[in-house]
């Protein structure tokens, strides 16, 4: 067996690029002649569970899980390759497309205000930890019913099932799968319609069809009733709803995004006026002995915070549960230690003691402290005050040229990459301050 080294020789993997131990899993299989014959020949190749675990040292249900485009190994990456399970024994692996991207989130609408019921003891709106706590809160409140605009909606599927006997057809050919494992997070029946729930508490930038596409065939091959798919988010007080069809039922890349909403329980109490009252209060402190952040979604910065409220993680656990590089959990998990929320100690990352506080409270009150935490630095309070001075967030070359008069020593090349984290961050703070809210 060629060791690891030998591997990234091989397939030439950039010495920048760190493998896991899936990475390395996939090199061995796509080292075997029979498998590149065939994706050079046919653009795919079938691979037993048996086979997958004995080249890779690895167990097949690891191998395959890959929830997002990020998640995919370094080698697929780069060939342009998917994965997706013909049955509970065999796998396929070739050049088609799995993936789709979720739409903006202005395209979602102004969010929704909906109460959460009074009398209920043994769930909290403001600690929905899990995607199991958030389903059962959005059931309690109707939010799927308004979303879907029936009433009642009554759950009905749930858990492990086989997908049944699907015919399907993908760039590299036709295909049947036959009696796969898939997973129905929550099934929502009226009498008009069957609702498909997947269910995800962190965020990505886009999802594998196959998660909404298995259960959608399965169903809709069995039931006469129109079954809807929906792909539901939940992060930091607000549910990310998406509805999809496929436009055609033998491609799920005919997958089409037909229309999302947000929900949240907490009506804001935010506005431009209280961002102005946190300007004038809060007092710039002198800058952390940690690096300068470099991670462009501040709403998947406090999102990795949420994961941790389960307890503490390892970089290597981070990495595997949010589906980021290696690169990208140093760099999510350093920013949210900027903020002072995470620490780290020799083995893994946990929330501080602050960081426990500002995730266990209330939507307004987080957003409130998250934003207390930015101002708390130079960089960012004078970027935001130039955002309420102007009506708008400044371009990167004026929060340049603010980061250079705050000194902090970062070199050109640097520089630019950071401030456009600084960018996205104040136009998240911009966004909460002024995104529309309707109450249902």
């Amino acid at each position: 067996m060629k060791t690891e080294a030998e591997l990234r020789e091989d397939f030439k993997v950039p010495q920048s690029t760190t493998l896991g131990s899936n990475g390395y899993g996939w090199l061995r299989v796509l080292d075997r002649a029979v498998f590149k014959k065939q994706l050079d020949d046919a653009g795919y190749f079938r691979i037993s569970s048996t086979e997958l675990k004995a080249i890779s040292g690895r167990e097949p249900r690891l191998m395959a899980k890959h929830d997002s485009s990020a998640a995919r190994p370094w080698i697929f990456k780069e060939l342009g390759l998917n994965i997706i399970p013909l049955s509970r024994f065999e796998y396929l692996v070739g050049k088609f497309d799995l993936f789709a991207k979720f739409p903006a989130d202005d395209a979602l609408g102004p969010v929704r205000f909906i109460p959460f019921p009074d009398g209920i003891e043994s769930l909290s709106p403001a600690n929905l930890t899990s995607e199991a706590a958030a389903l059962n809160a959005s059931s309690l409140s109707g939010i799927l019913d308004d979303f879907l605009g029936v009433d009642p909606l009554h759950a009905t599927v749930a858990g492990r099932m086989s997908s049944g006997e699907i015919s399907l057809r993908l760039a590299c050919g036709e295909f049947e799968i036959s009696k796969a494992q898939m997973e129905i997070d929550a099934g929502l029946e009226s009498s008009e319609l069957l609702c498909l729930v997947e269910a995800k508490n962190h965020l990505s930038d886009d999802f594998n069809i196959r998660q909404l596409y298995f259960p959608y065939r399965r169903f809709a091959n069995a039931i006469s009733k129109q079954v809807v798919p929906v792909y539901l988010v939940y992060s930091n007080g607000v549910y990310f709803l998406y509805e999809f069809e496929f436009l055609d039922d033998l491609r799920p890349e005919s997958i089409h995004f037909r229309r999302g909403a947000r929900y949240t329980f907490t009506a804001s109490e935010l506005s431009l006026d209280v961002i102005a009252q946190l300007l004038k209060s809060v007092q710039v402190l002198r800058e952390p002995d940690c690096p300068f952040p470099q991670a462009n979604s501040l709403a998947r910065v406090i999102n990795l915070c949420e994961l941790l409220q389960e307890g503490p993680l390892g970089a290597a656990e981070i990495t595997e549960e949010y589906e980021f590089t290696p690169r990208q959990t140093r760099y999510y998990a350093g920013a949210a230690q900027y903020l002072e929320l995470v620490t780290e100690d020799s083995r893994s990352w946990s929330l501080t003691q602050f960081g426990t506080v500002v995730m266990n409270a209330a939507r307004n009150d987080r957003n409130i402290e998250i934003i207390k935490a930015l101002l708390r630095h130079q960089v960012f309070h004078s970027v935001l005050s130039k955002t309420l001075e102007s009506n708008k967030v400044p371009d990167q070359d004026s929060i340049m040229k603010i980061m250079i008069a705050s000194n902090l020593g970062l070199g050109p090349k640097t520089l630019k990459r950071r401030a456009g984290t600084v960018m996205s961050w104040a136009q998240w703070v911009w966004d909460v301050a002024t995104t529309q809210e309707l109450e249902i």
